[in-house]
C-alpha cells in the first residue's frame, strides 16, 4: 500500500534533513500533517539514492511466509524446597517505588510488626519476584 504524498519528492526532504533542518521544519515547509510521513518520505529518498537497499512494505502481496514463527514451549520452573518466606505480614497498604526510586518502610511496619530494633544492619538481594531484607549482625 504505497501512499502518495502531494507530489513530494523524497529526495528533497532528504537533502534538508542533511541540510540541519529538523523533522518539524520540514514538516512546515511541505506542508506535511504528520512527523512519521516526514520520515517515511526520507525512507523513501535514501531508498532513492541508493543509500539503502530497497524494501517493499505492500501489503497487498499474496507471497506465503516461508519460515513461520514456532509456537513457543511453556517452560515451568520447579519451586525450590523452602524457598517460601517463614513470615507472611499482611499490610493495609502497599508500597511502592518513589520517582527518586526508594520504597519507604516506617517505624511502625519494622518494629511494631516485623519486630526489628532501632540499629539492626540488614543485607537486600531480590529473590524472583521478591526483595528480601536479611538481618545481619552489625557491622564493625
Amino acid at each position: 500500500m504505497q501512499i502518495e504524498y502531494k507530489n513530494i519528492d523524497p529526495k528533497l526532504v532528504v537533502n534538508e534533513i542533511r541540510n540541519g533542518r529538523s523533522l518539524e521544519s520540514v514538516q512546515k515547509i511541505f506542508g506535511i500533517k504528520f512527523k512519521s510521513e516526514v520520515q517515511d518520505l526520507y525512507l523513501r529518498g535514501l531508498m532513492e539514492l541508493g543509500e539503502i537497499p530497497q524494501l517493499d512494505f505492500n501489503r497487498n502481496s499474496n507471497h506465503p511466509i516461508a519460515h513461520p514463527m514456532p509456537e513457543r514451549a511453556v517452560i515451568r520452573r520447579r519451586e525450590r524446597p523452602g524457598s517460601k518466606p517463614g513470615m507472611l505480614i499482611k499490610t493495609s497498604n502497599f508500597r511502592t517505588i518513589g520517582q527518586s526510586g526508594s520504597i519507604t518502610l516506617n517505624k511502625a511496619l519494622l518494629i511494631e510488626q516485623l519486630g526489628f530494633g532501632i540499629g539492626d544492619s540488614f543485607e537486600i538481594y531480590r529473590e524472583e519476584d521478591r526483595v528480601v531484607l536479611k538481618k545481619v549482625p552489625n557491622p564493625a
